[in-house]
């Protein structure tokens, strides 16, 4: 149901930096906005017909908010009516995307609107039938990190950001969940103190039965689609 622009780890330069959208009528969910996503966003004119857009924010590495500053501003100036305000993000108010933005020039209430959420489990609807709510993962200790999950016309997306374990909750909704479905950091990198998942760790995880419901992102260098496809899992591919 979500769409890629980009499908990579922070240096998988071949596949851009991990960030999906949905659209519905004249606007756009976008999930993050890394160093190279407001590139790969106007050179295939994905805001053609929006009108207004909504970035869910999971943390502020670069290649999560390396271009997002780029997009606000032109969509301020250059996209659609010329000085207004298209762009809501949402976020945890402890990830710091507000002082990111301040410092890259984007005024809020001006450039664009902040929806700055109070920590976990918080439900927000955008859209016409979007519910979306953060809560906490295992990424780096110097930043706060949070997955997603959000009820698209009642389906379930669970939406992992960058992380490094998965809890036992989230595999008993992969598990017993109807209408369920998982994005998941993924990497063939597997090592102590890995900040990411490897597909060994989510094969362990996951029983073979239940693996057509994850989607494997986030991929590194190292990372064989075929591989993780023989093993049950699917692999997101960019749509651009």
């Amino acid at each position: 149901m979500l769409k890629f622009i980009g499908s990579g780890s922070a240096f998988n330069t071949k596949l851009g930096n991990n960030s999906a959208y949905y659209k519905e009528g004249n606007q756009i969910l976008l999930i993050d906005c890394g160093s190279n996503i407001f590139q790969r966003i106007k050179e295939n004119n994905l805001l053609e017909g929006i009108e207004q857009i909504h970035v869910l924010v999971t943390h502020t590495h670069a290649d999560h908010v390396g271009s997002l500053a780029d997009l606000i501003l032109y969509t301020y100036y250059s996209h659609g009516e010329f000085a207004k305000n298209k762009i809501i993000i949402h976020s945890p108010f402890d990830t710091g995307i507000s002082e990111i933005l301040k410092l890259n020039g984007c005024v809020v209430g001006v450039h664009h609107s902040e929806n700055l959420i109070g920590g976990s489990g918080q439900v927000t609807k955008i859209l016409k039938s979007t519910l979306f709510n953060f809560d906490r993962n295992s990424h780096v200790e110097e930043l706060n990190t949070y997955n997603i999950t959000l009820n698209i016309k009642g389906r379930t997306i669970w939406y992992s950001s960058d992380c490094n374990e998965i809890n036992k909750s989230l595999v008993e909704d992969i598990n017993f969940r109807n209408n369920f479905i998982a994005y998941i950091d993924t990497c063939k990198a597997d090592y102590n103190g890995n900040v990411h998942l490897s597909l060994r760790k989510l094969t362990q995880l996951i029983k073979p039965e239940y693996r057509n419901k994850v989607w494997c992102m986030h991929l590194d260098e190292g990372f064989v689609r075929e591989e993780a496809e023989a093993l049950g899992f699917n692999v997101v591919k960019n749509e651009y």
